[in-house]
C-alpha cells in the first residue's frame, strides 16, 4: 500500500492567512484572550480585581445609574456616582492601599522595599559570588545573572542557547532596554520550553529555582530590577568592603521590609475602620431621587389624616 504524502507546505499557507487575517480585523475573541492572560499573569491580584470590577463593580453601578430613571426623566448620576465611588473604595482598594504605602516606602527608601524578605535571602548568596567591584554596576548586574542562571539551569548543556537567551532578557529587564511588559512574557515563554524540555515544573512551567528559593519568572524579574537597582546606586557611594556592604544592606533591606509590611497593615486597617463613614455621606440615599413626589403626598395625606382624627376627638368631647 503506497502511502500519500501530505501537503504540509499548504496547509501551513493557510493558518498563516487565517492568522493574518485574524490580526487584521481583530475580533472579541481576542479581547478574552488579552482579558485571560491579564489573570494569568497577575495571580490572585488580577483575579480578584475582575472578579470585583467586572462581577461587582461595573452592575452595581450601572443599576444605580438606572435606578428610578423613569421617574427622574434621565439617568440617576447621584445614585451611580454614589455607587462607583463606594465600590472603588471598599474593593479593589484592599489591594490599592498597600500598594500605595509600599510605592511611597519604594520612593522615599528605595525600591527594594518592594521585595519580600524571603526573596531577599534567596538573593544574598548569588550576590555574594559576584567577582565584580561592586562600584562597576554594570559588572555587577552581568555577574549576578551569570551566577543565578548557573546555578538555576545547572546540567541544562543541551539548551544553552536558550539560557543565554534568558540571560539576555534579565539583563534587558535590569536595565530597562526594552518595554517590561515585553520582555516578561518572552521570558515566560523561554522558561516553560526549558522547563519543559527537562521535565521540570511541568504543574507551573513559568518556575525559576535560584537562591534556594522557586520564583515566578515575572516576579523574579520584577524582584530582581528593584533589588539591584537599589544595590548598585548604593554600593557606588559605599566605602565598606564587598563583604560588610553586601551583609548590611540585606540586613536593612530586611528591617525594611518588614516596616513597610506593618506601615501597609496599619494603612489598610485605618481605611477599613473610614468605610462605615462612606455610607453617612448625606441624610438622604440619592437613590430616592424621583420618588420623593409619591413621598410627599404620603407625607401630606399622613398629615391630613391626623389633623381629621383630633378634630373628632374634640367634637366627640364636645
Amino acid at each position: 500500500m503506497k502511502l500519500q504524502s501530505l501537503n504540509y507546505t499548504r496547509q501551513q499557507n493557510v493558518n498563516t492567512e487565517h492568522g493574518n487575517s485574524r490580526r487584521k480585523n481583530p475580533s472579541f475573541g481576542n479581547l478574552a484572550v488579552g482579558f485571560a492572560t491579564f489573570i494569568e499573569n497577575n495571580g490572585f491580584l488580577g483575579e480578584f480585581l475582575s472578579i470585583d470590577t467586572f462581577g461587582m463593580m461595573a452592575p452595581r453601578t450601572g443599576q444605580g445609574y438606572l435606578r428610578n430613571r423613569e421617574e427622574l426623566g434621565h439617568l440617576n448620576y447621584k445614585a451611580g456616582r454614589e455607587e462607583l465611588v463606594r465600590e472603588l473604595l471598599s474593593g479593589p482598594a484592599f489591594f490599592y492601599v498597600p500598594l500605595a504605602v509600599m510605592t511611597a516606602v519604594g520612593l522615599a527608601r528605595g525600591k527594594v522595599a518592594k521585595v519580600q524578605a524571603s526573596v531577599l535571602d534567596s538573593f544574598k548568596p548569588i550576590m555574594q559570588k559576584t567577582t565584580a567591584s561592586i562600584k562597576d554596576s554594570a559588572a555587577v548586574k552581568k555577574d549576578f545573572v551569570k551566577n543565578l542562571t548557573a546555578e538555576a539551569f545547572k546540567g541544562f548543556d543541551k539548551e544553552k542557547g536558550l539560557v543565554d537567551e534568558l540571560s539576555d532578557l534579565m539583563l534587558k529587564n535590569i536595565e530597562k532596554a526594552e518595554p517590561a511588559k515585553k520582555i516578561r512574557a518572552k521570558a515566560t515563554e523561554v522558561i516553560t520550553k526549558l522547563n519543559k524540555a527537562n521535565g521540570k515544573y511541568l504543574d507551573n512551567a513559568a518556575t525559576i529555582k535560584a537562591g534556594g528559593k522557586e520564583h515566578d519568572v515575572n516576579s523574579l524579574f520584577k524582584d530582581m530590577r528593584n533589588y539591584l537597582d537599589d544595590f548598585t546606586k548604593k554600593a557606588e557611594k559605599t566605602t565598606e568592603e564587598k563583604e560588610t556592604f553586601i551583609d548590611k544592606f540585606h540586613k536593612k533591606a530586611k528591617q525594611l521590609r518588614y516596616a513597610t509590611n506593618i506601615l501597609a497593615v496599619g494603612a489598610l486597617s485605618a481605611f477599613l475602620c473610614i468605610i462605615p463613614k462612606l455610607y453617612q455621606t448625606g441624610d438622604k440615599f440619592p437613590g430616592v431621587d424621583g420618588l420623593n413626589t409619591g413621598e410627599d403626598k404620603s407625607a401630606a395625606n399622613a398629615g391630613a389624616s391626623t389633623k381629621q382624627d383630633e378634630k373628632n376627638e374634640v367634637k366627640g368631647a364636645a
